[in-house]
């Protein structure tokens, strides 16, 4: 099927920023090194986005560049989550909470949230993306995450972190990802449906126990 006509970001020169430790520290417990590379140097051309409310609410607040303009707004109700590029209001994606294995609706296509993005097996947390015939995964820490591509185990394509004492979530793509077309609203995406909250259907564990819908949806498990 076609896909909904999304003009690409503006993406300013101050956007862009080489690759370096300090922008993201590793996390408390490393991962292995055959996954991230924390030693190379190579300066790799970058953007760094930033959603205000990241941390505590994502599924309601929006994506800025450098320059402070927004690129999508995500708004929600109680069963819905909607993602919307700013530039011309065009509609990216839909998500349904209001059942035990929640549906969405990207670009024009029909599917439960737990086959766009599967768990990478069945005793972690990672979640695989899939863009055409690139194959990534989700290595999520507490408070960071890394997008790493199958083919280049060694190099993340994105990363996200919470700022320190703040609600600010903060976004980098590299180079690699943004040259390939319509991978970075995908990367949006999947983080918003990563850091939801909500549960996709296939692991109770990634629904908080704060949450008072735990217990039923732990309960449909039975």
């Amino acid at each position: 099927m076609g896909s909904i006509a999304v003009h690409p970001p503006q993406v300013y020169a101050g956007d862009y920023h080489p690759y370096s430790n300090d922008h993201l520290s590793p996390p408390r417990t490393p991962l292995s090194p055959t996954l991230i590379d924390f030693a190379q140097h190579t300066e790799r051309p970058s953007i760094k986005l930033k959603i205000p409310s990241g941390s505590s609410n994502i599924i309601n607040s929006e994506v800025v560049n450098g320059a402070g303009q927004a690129l999508y707004l995500i708004s929600s109700t109680s069963k819905r989550t909607t993602l919307v590029a700013a530039r011309d209001n065009a509609k990216v994606a839909t998500i349904e909470w209001d059942r035990s294995s929640p549906r969405m609706v990207f670009r024009r296509k029909k599917m439960r949230c737990k086959e766009w993005l599967p768990l990478a097996g069945p005793e972690t947390q990672s979640r695989i993306l899939t863009h055409g015939d690139v194959q990534l995964t989700w290595m999520d820490q507490l408070n960071s995450g890394y997008l790493i591509p199958a083919n280049r185990p060694g190099l993340a394509v994105a990363r996200w972190r919470i700022k320190s004492q703040t609600d600010l979530l903060i976004l980098e793509i590299f180079q690699e990802a943004l040259v390939e077309p319509g991978l970075l609203e995908a990367i949006v995406l999947s983080l918003v449906v990563l850091r939801s909250g909500r549960s996709l259907g296939d692991s109770i564990d990634t629904m908080s126990f704060s949450d008072p819908r735990f217990f039923t949806q732990y309960h449909s498990y039975l």
